[in-house]
């Protein structure tokens, strides 16, 4: 998770590559259904950390501050409505949703959200969803982040670091950049960001990347290509799925 540490280096993009492509091969495509907490970490990470990447850039080195009482987090003078997920102590390396914290003081406004993900968690049977406390690893709280940003629709999330914890915020707010679909270069500079700091199935989170980004895909053994406005990207992974390259004819 270091890059979440000292998040949002810039990666160059990569060289456009030239092979051609056939339209008819490509066609719009679903998410595959869940069975776990791991499969919404690969469906939603993508989309998730370009919003990131978009917060980032309207807040990215500001003091902030957070009243749970007005349910608002602030940087200087830019204010973002907010929900409370929940907490991961850095004592021990547990999570504890916000609904099952009852000496937090939790004003029950702000609680919508995680109340969503429990209803699905216990209806799925995801035990990350429906149990309130239970051990975590170190960096979950940025894996929490990215899947509440993709389930609840949020324009991005926030680790508020208290020094024992961390307390993960969702936020929703058109003063966060929304995401430029038809910017297919986005994918060639953020997938790569993405896989460097969070521990996922590749070639399944860059697919649901480009599903989340309305981009038709060809799928094959080794290869998830995109086309969009003529545009394509084209991802090839080992036998274990990790990326080997990822190319672009933008």
């Amino acid at each position: 998770m270091s890059i979440f540490k000292k998040l949002f280096g810039k990666s160059s993009e990569k060289e456009s590559s030239n092979s051609e492509t056939n339209s008819s091969d490509f066609s719009s495509a679903s998410k595959t259904e869940f069975q776990n907490f791991q499969d919404l970490v690969d469906q939603n990470a993508g989309l998730s950390f370009e919003k990131q990447l978009n917060f980032n850039d309207v807040t990215g080195g500001l003091a902030w501050n957070i009243n749970l009482n007005t349910g608002t987090l602030s940087f200087r003078d830019l204010d973002f409505p907010i929900e409370v997920m929940g907490s991961l102590s850095f004592n021990d390396y547990s999570w504890m949703w916000g609904w099952a914290n009852a000496k937090s003081g939790i004003p029950e406004n702000l609680l919508g959200g995680s109340l969503q993900l429990k209803e699905i968690g216990e209806k799925k049977q995801i035990e990350e969803f429906s149990k309130g406390h239970f051990a975590a690893e170190e960096g979950f709280e940025h894996k929490m982040g990215l899947v509440a940003t993709g389930i609840l629709k949020a324009d991005a999330y926030f680790c508020a670091n208290y020094g024992q914890g961390t307390m993960v915020l969702t936020l929703k707010s058109d003063k966060i950049p929304d995401i430029d679909y038809n910017r297919l270069e986005k994918v060639l500079t953020s997938f790569p960001q993405l896989i460097g700091g969070v521990d996922l199935n590749h070639k399944e989170a860059f697919k649901s990347y480009l599903i989340d980004r309305n981009i038709d895909i060809n799928v094959t053994e080794h290869k998830v290509e995109g086309m969009k406005n003529d545009k394509v990207v084209t991802a090839e992974f080992d036998n274990q799925n990790r990326l080997k390259s990822l190319n672009g004819k933008i």
